[in-house]
């Protein structure tokens, strides 16, 4: 028996199905977030400290956050401190230079990222993948927001970059492809520019506006003509 052969119509249809798959598979996909609200955490678990030895760790769906603090740009090791809110207004993630017994933040130390007598306070997040960015809400020195503020961080040990909050305490910071670390530090001495992170709203992978590579015109003017030409093959067919 000869093999079949398929019609005109059907054969174009081939073409169109494969490249419209192409064309798919090259579109961007959603980026996934994952929130991690340190502040709720603190409120929840209460006040407490953690040493390097034993970070303060939390995994939001398939995404694990892990904490940990240093001063004087990673020379000596540090705390990581959850603070919660008792009547204030903001808790959050901050740092500790010293811890007393039951895990609270020792006298004449402050919980948040500071720097005081020249002392460099570094808070240290890293992730089990790579990310693609973050929004940040952070709160200030009295646990007020740290609105219209400004503040250095930086990913994988790269440079250090200033960012500033918006008139509410948040900011967004879009990471140059994708890293798995990120460094914050306050950008001068003084209580005004002391800050915890409250909450960071992660997006845990895709794309940001800066990756995605659209797809051209011609492209679609492609698809639009093997359309037409599948309509005129079907009339000869008929």
């Amino acid at each position: 028996m000869e093999p079949h052969r398929g019609s005109e119509g059907e054969n174009i249809m081939t073409i169109l199905k494969h490249s419209v798959l192409g064309i798919a598979l090259a579109l961007p996909t959603a980026a996934s977030a994952a929130f991690f609200d340190f502040q709720n955490w603190a409120d929840v678990n209460g006040e407490q400290g953690f040493d390097n030895t034993a970070p303060f760790s939390m995994t939001v769906d398939d995404l694990t956050l892990t904490a940990t603090a240093y001063e004087n740009d990673l020379n000596t090791s540090s705390h990581v401190y959850m603070d919660k809110r008792y009547n204030r207004i903001i808790g959050g993630m901050g740092v500790c230079s010293k811890l007393r017994s039951n895990g609270h933040c020792g006298p004449n130390t402050d919980d948040n990222i500071s720097i005081d007598a020249g002392n460099v306070e570094i808070l240290s997040l890293s992730f089990s993948r790579d990310i693609a960015g973050m929004t940040l809400e952070m709160g200030d020195s009295d646990h007020y927001d740290f609105d219209n503020s400004s503040f250095l961080y930086r990913y994988d040990s790269l440079s250090w970059t200033q960012a500033t909050t918006d008139a509410n305490g948040f900011v967004n910071l879009l990471l140059n492809g994708a890293a798995n670390q990120i460094d914050f530090r306050a950008i001068a001495e003084g209580m005004d520019n002391h800050f915890y992170l409250r909450n960071a709203d992660v997006n845990a992978g895709g794309f940001t506006p800066e990756t995605v590579v659209p797809v051209t015109a011609t492209a679609w003017l492609f698809v639009s003509g093997l359309l037409g030409m599948v309509g005129v093959a079907r009339r000869r067919s008929v």
